[in-house]
C-alpha cells in the first residue's frame, strides 16, 4: 500500500486504520499467516506490511505464532492474534435456561456457567441477569475491565440497528432500548442478536456451511426459527426480522400460538409442542418407556428424556419426533422454494436426534419440493450442535467491535 505524501494525514489514518482492521478480521477468520502473505492480499509493499504488523504487535494485538512451511530457503514467520489481548463475555439467553460464556480471541472457550434464569417479560429477568453475570465473573476472578465487549443471544423479534427485542418489551424501564440499557449497566459495548442468526453465522463461518452461497438453517429449540445465507450473507430483511419460519399458519383450526396468532409451526413442531404432545398422548394410556424415565412424573419430562428414548428404540417416541420432523419439512419446502438453497443444516435441542429428525425432514422436502430444486440440496444435521450459536455471537461480536475499534 503506497501512500501519497501530498494526502491529507486524516486520509492516511483512515486507510492505515482500514488496512488493520481487514488484517485482523482475517486473521480471525482465517488463522495465522506470513507478512508476504499480507502484503499480497492487501496490496501492500512488504515495508507496508512490516510496518503495520510491527504496529500492531506493539498495541498487543499479534504475536508471533511460529513458521510456516518453505517453499525454499529460510521458513516465513507467521503472525496471529493475540488470544489474550481480550476476552469476550457471551450470553446465550432462552425460555429454558441463560447460559455465559467467556472467549479468548482464538474462539477458546476460557470457562462457561449454565444458569437457572428464564427468559420472561419482566424487568426480574434483568436484575437476575446482572447478579448471576456479577457472581460469575468474580467467582472466575474476571474483571470487566478484561473484557472487549458483551455478545447477546436470544430468541424474537430482534431489531439490531435499534438495539430492541419487540417481543419481549417489558425487560426495561420505560421502553429504554435493551442494548441501552445493557451498555449503561455494563460499561461495555453490547451486541443484541436473534439466535438463530448467531447459530446460521456460526455455521456459515465454522460449521457445513463455510463457503456455501446459499443455505438454509432451521433450529428447532423452543420455538422453530429459519436462518438464510444469500449470495453468502445472513438476509435479515427490513428490520431484522426473516426467517420466523415458526409463525407462519399451518393448522387454521389448531392451537394458540404464544405469538397470539393460531396454528402456528411452533405450535406443532418446536420442543414445547413435542413435550406437549407427549404428555398428552402419555395421560391417554399410551405406552412408552418415558414413564419410566421420568419415575412416573410427567412434569419433568424433558426433550433429553425423548431423545433418550428414541435411541432406546422407543415406538412412541420414534413417531412423535416423525410427525414433528414431517411437519417441519412441509414448512421448510416451502422455504425451499422461495430460496433455493444448496444446503440445509439442522439444528437446535432436537437435531440431537439426528437421522430419527433429519430423516421424515428430508422425506417431507422430497414430497412437496418440486423435483428440480432438490437436485443440489443436502441435508446436514450440525456438527457444531449448540456451540454454533455460541459461536456466531462471538463472531458477530468481534466483527463489529474490530470495526469500531479502527472506525477512526
Amino acid at each position: 500500500m503506497n501512500l501519497v505524501a501530498e494526502e491529507p494525514n486524516s486520509v492516511i489514518d483512515i486507510r492505515k486504520n482500514r488496512v488493520r482492521s481487514n488484517l485482523l478480521l482475517h486473521l480471525y477468520q482465517s488463522g495465522d499467516t506470513s507478512i508476504n502473505k499480507m502484503a499480497r492480499m492487501f496490496h501492500a509493499s512488504i515495508p507496508s506490511a512490516t510496518g503495520i504488523v510491527n504496529d500492531l504487535m506493539k498495541e498487543g494485538w499479534i504475536i508471533e505464532s511460529g513458521t510456516g512451511p518453505a517453499r525454499a530457503g529460510r521458513p516465513p514467520v507467521l503472525y496471529g492474534l493475540n488470544p489474550k489481548k481480550y476476552l469476550t463475555l457471551i450470553m446465550d439467553i432462552n425460555r429454558h435456561d441463560t447460559q455465559l460464556v467467556i472467549f479468548d480471541l482464538h474462539n477458546k472457550l476460557v470457562v462457561k456457567r449454565k444458569v437457572d434464569i428464564k427468559l420472561d417479560d419482566s424487568s426480574s429477568f434483568l436484575k437476575n441477569l446482572f447478579a448471576a453475570t456479577d457472581d460469575f465473573l468474580s467467582f472466575n476472578n474476571i474483571s470487566y475491565s478484561s473484557l472487549w465487549g458483551i455478545g447477546l443471544a436470544m430468541p424474537g423479534l430482534i431489531n439490531t440497528s435499534q438495539g430492541v427485542n419487540l417481543t419481549y418489551p417489558n425487560l426495561t424501564p420505560g421502553g429504554t432500548p435493551l442494548v441501552a440499557y445493557l451498555n449503561k449497566h455494563f460499561k461495555l459495548p453490547t451486541y443484541l442478536f436473534n439466535d438463530t442468526k448467531a447459530t446460521t453465522i456460526g455455521e456459515h463461518r465454522f460449521g457445513f456451511a463455510m463457503d456455501k452461497s446459499h443455505v438454509l438453517t432451521i433450529n428447532i429449540d423452543w420455538g422453530v426459527g429459519l436462518g438464510i445465507i444469500v449470495n453468502g450473507e445472513v438476509f435479515n430483511g427490513t428490520s431484522g426480522f426473516a426467517g420466523e419460519l415458526g409463525h407462519i399458519q399451518v393448522k387454521p383450526d389448531g392451537l394458540l400460538c404464544h405469538c397470539g396468532k393460531i396454528g402456528c409451526l411452533d405450535t406443532i413442531s418446536s420442543a414445547m409442542a413435542l413435550i406437549r404432545q407427549a404428555k398428552e398422548e402419555i395421560q391417554n394410556g399410551r405406552a412408552t418407556i418415558l414413564t419410566q424415565i421420568v419415575n412416573n412424573n410427567l412434569d419433568l419430562l424433558d426433550t433429553s428424556h425423548i431423545i433418550e428414548a428414541v435411541h432406546s428404540g422407543d415406538e412412541f417416541s420414534i413417531d412423535l419426533l416423525s410427525t414433528v420432523g414431517t411437519e417441519l419439512g412441509k414448512g421448510l419446502a416451502t422455504a425451499v422454494h422461495l430460496f433455493n438453497p444448496e444446503v440445509i443444516i439442522v439444528g437446535g435441542l432436537l437435531a440431537e436426534a439426528g437421522p430419527f429428525i433429519s430423516n421424515p425432514i428430508e422425506q417431507a422436502i422430497n414430497k412437496y419440493c418440486l423435483s428440480d430444486f432438490k437436485n443440489s440440496l443436502s441435508i446436514h444435521i450440525s456438527k457444531l450442535g449448540a456451540s454454533a450459536r455460541l459461536l456466531g455471537t462471538q463472531a458477530y461480536l468481534f466483527e463489529h467491535l474490530i470495526t469500531k475499534e479502527f472506525a477512526n
